[in-house]
């Protein structure tokens, strides 16, 4: 595992060895065009009576994040409310060329974003590549005991550099973990990106679907045309993608789901949901494809999917 599918799963609320990432599978998938290119808070209303207690009892004003706006305070205190959920922060400085690739937020508001090159493939935050994380809600559990102390923004912090890849780690409102890999000057550019982090009232994470009510978790693409998005850990993986599948030479067997064909293929219930589609795979032992097809039967997709962010900077 490497430190991107780590920092994800933390921010998932560390998830089960044992589930599998729908990746592969859904990789190996899609139409063949894709392999040809690259495989490709609810805000409650404080008042300002409630922020200035908050000011004068040092939690806002400790940060020195200058300047954070009412809103952008509000933001970084607040929790999600489960189908959308405040990110909280965004790095305003990040490499030439770097853009938005994955988001992930559970319900604990433990968040996880990823930014690589444009040109780099849909599987990218699960690669080597060059990349920049930014962790809000966890402490980094990787690495060796070779930190070394600095300051973010005047704020107290430690970094370590080792095996390829630099980490800086620090509180704010919450603790927020930046970490960067597969370029040069990693541990120049992790502070850089760490000191440009700014609390942000408008960064959201909106999760496409919904399974009896729990939100997706997990949400990454190339565009608003190439996503998927993944609600894991369960017994059921589900996993909401926009592009279809290309089935052939794959032994595939017939399945009723949400009242149309669907089918079974590699261990996963693939069924067509208007111009998207929903696979589920078993995490544990014991699923019947009835299980799979209970699990798919219970998607309910946004009618408004955002993918406005994808690949943006």
């Amino acid at each position: 595992m490497n430190d991107t599918e780590q920092l994800v799963k933390e921010a998932l609320g560390k998830l089960a060895e044992r589930t599998p990432h729908p990746g592969p599978t859904l990789n190996a998938l899609r139409r063949k065009r894709k392999r040809q290119r690259n495989n490709i808070f609810l805000i409650a209303t404080a008042g300002m009576a409630a922020v200035a207690v908050l000011i004068f009892a040092g939690a806002i004003a400790s940060d020195r994040y200058t300047p954070p706006s009412h809103n952008d305070a509000a933001a970084a205190l607040m929790p999600g409310n489960g189908q959308s959920v405040a990110l909280k922060y965004t790095p305003h400085w990040l490499p030439d060329g770097f853009v938005e690739t994955l988001r992930a937020a559970n319900e604990d508001g433990t968040t996880a974003r990823v930014w690589v090159p444009s040109d780099a493939p849909a599987d990218a935050p699960s690669g080597d590549g060059p990349q920049v994380q930014l962790g809000g809600g966890m402490s980094y559990a990787g690495g060796p005991d070779g930190w070394q102390d600095t300051t973010v923004r005047g704020l107290k912090a430690r970094v370590q550099e080792y095996a390829g890849k630099a980490v800086v780690e620090w509180k704010a409102q919450v603790t927020l973990v930046v970490q960067v890999s597969g370029m040069d000057r990693l541990k120049e550019t992790a502070l850089r990106v760490a000191d440009s982090v700014r609390a942000d009232s408008d960064a959201t994470f909106q999760a496409p679907f919904k399974v009896k009510g729990k939100p997706a978790n997990e949400f990454r693409g190339t565009g608003p045309g190439d996503w998927s998005a993944r609600l894991s850990p369960a017994p059921v993986d589900v996993t909401v993608f926009s592009d279809g599948p290309d089935l052939t030479g794959k032994q595939t067997a017939p399945v009723t789901v949400r009242g149309k064909q669907g089918v079974l293929v590699d261990g996963r219930v693939v069924v067509q949901e208007g111009n998207l589609w929903i696979s589920t795979i078993s995490t544990v032992p014991g699923k019947s494809v009835d299980d799979l097809v209970a699990a798919v039967n219970d998607v309910e997709i946004a009618s408004n999917v955002d993918t406005g962010w994808i690949r943006k900077r």
